[in-house]
């Protein structure tokens, strides 16, 4: 099956602001990134803060020009799309921001909101965008009433699913969630996580959720990627990353999962130190200053991304390449 979105390489680099020319340097927030989404398919998008992982969801979306790389949307190359073809496409691929009060204009009211990209494309007249209005409220479990009120008025989870509403007005086939719970509170964020994960089955939507929690993302997605300094460093099925971590970072992404149970302590060890500069990375795997299993080649190649177990891809030196057990 070809799959609905893929990426080849993609970058995004932004000029460090402040040197001169000639010393120019530069912020790698994504490098050379390559990763296929079936259509349908729930994929996450795990990693540290500073990781690069909204910088890679919003260059997919092309919020950002692609320093690097190519974009596909059903096999069409649509990287640098401007003008009315990225217009075309902005119908097909939205986002929902990780703050839904920066997101929105608060001068707005509800309507306004959700409608806005329906007016935006000319799409119906004032009722029948209004009528659309409703059902993407009651989509989301909101009672109408609230198209009346402004974002001041409502909660930090009424106005995430009114961004939820917003992103669904478009009929899009594809959804970019960039940790869309992380500014909830705790009591509500189940709450906006089972609505994702309903609207994308009963819409069949196509996902790439971006969060720091594994545990979060493995009940959403079938498939996770784990980005670290601007690459993916392991990919693979959810139950698979989580229950057989190959990367010594992944495992250390799940070693600082807070555990309630003391019985249930794991001996994994969070990761050591804070996360190297965008600017300077280290050189070989941007890993090796914090992996526990470094080696003097580590310091010095950067490891390819590569099938180290059925399905389970993982660019590290210490993991064994899989075994072709089929000659």
């Amino acid at each position: 099956m070809r799959p609905l979105v893929r990426v080849e390489r993609l970058s995004q680099h932004f000029p460090l602001r402040g040197m001169p020319f000639a010393r120019q340097r530069m912020v790698y927030a994504v490098d050379a990134v390559d990763l296929a989404i079936e259509r349908g398919a729930a994929v996450g998008l795990i990693g540290e803060s500073g990781s690069g992982k909204t910088t890679f969801g919003r260059t997919l979306l092309q919020l950002y020009p692609p320093t690097g790389g190519r974009i596909y949307v059903d096999g069409q190359d649509v990287t640098g799309a401007h003008g009315q073809a990225l217009r075309a496409l902005r119908r097909r691929m939205q986002m929902v921001f990780q703050n839904p009060y920066s997101a929105v204009n608060r001068r707005k009211t509800v309507a306004e909101i959700i409608t806005e990209p329906l007016t935006i494309h000319n799409i119906g007249n004032r009722t029948s965008r209004l009528a659309r209005g409703r059902e993407l409220l009651d989509m989301v479990g909101l009672p109408s009433i609230f198209m009346a009120r402004y974002p001041h008025e409502v909660s930090g989870g009424q106005l995430q699913r009114v961004g939820i509403a917003r992103a669904l007005a478009l009929e899009p086939d594809f959804i970019v969630a960039d940790e869309p719970t992380a500014s909830l509170d705790v009591s509500i964020r189940a709450q906006v996580i089972n609505l994702l994960a309903e609207l994308r089955v009963r819409l069949g939507l196509t996902l790439l959720f971006i969060s720091h929690d594994l545990s979060v993302v493995s009940y959403v997605c079938e498939r996770v990627a784990v980005m670290y300094l601007g690459k993916i460093v392991e990919e693979g099925l959810n139950t698979e990353v989580e229950q057989h971590p190959l990367h010594p970072y992944t495992r250390a992404l799940l070693g600082a999962i807070p555990r309630p149970d003391p019985r249930q302590r794991r001996l994994l060890s969070a990761p050591l130190g804070e996360i190297p500069s965008a600017v300077d990375r280290p050189a070989g795997c941007h890993y090796h200053p914090r992996c526990p299993l470094a080696m003097p080649v580590c310091r010095v190649t950067y490891p390819q991304l590569e099938l180290k177990a059925p399905g389970h891809r993982v660019a590290c030196h210490a993991v064994p390449a899989a075994v072709d057990d089929t000659l």
